[in-house]
């Protein structure tokens, strides 16, 4: 039996689950923002509207912040679920090792994005 044929763990789906009830919930925010923003652009163009710019202004840092927490709550969903995990993460360019998927990522992004040793030699 292959890895991709193994059923999931109910503590991976548990998380899984929750990291996307929590990215919808930030995403429900902006959007709410963004509609308040919306409203008050037009009422600007077809009405009276008291504060189009702080509404604008909200909905920007609202949406930032959004983006933020969601890639937070995504890192530690997925350190939670390398703590299950006994695999080890080694660099094929230089020494470095963990068993965290996402640091492993990082590190080859970061590192050796530019490296030549990763295209396929002639």
């Amino acid at each position: 039996m292959s890895d991709e044929d193994k059923p999931t763990p109910i503590k991976q789906e548990v998380l899984d689950k929750i990291a996307a009830l929590i990215t919808a919930a930030f995403g429900l925010v902006a959007a709410l923002a963004w509609n308040d923003a919306i409203k008050a652009v037009f009422k600007e163009i077809f009405g009276t509207a008291d504060a189009v710019g702080p509404m604008l202004v909200y909905a920007v840092i609202i949406t930032i912040i959004a983006v933020i927490l969601t890639l937070t709550v995504a890192r530690a969903a997925s350190r939670a679920k390398s703590f299950g995990r006994q695999e080890v993460f080694q660099c094929k360019l230089c020494k470095f090792t963990t068993k965290i998927e996402s640091e492993f990522i990082e590190h080859t992004m970061k590192k050796h994005a530019a490296s030549p040793d990763k295209f396929l030699s002639k």
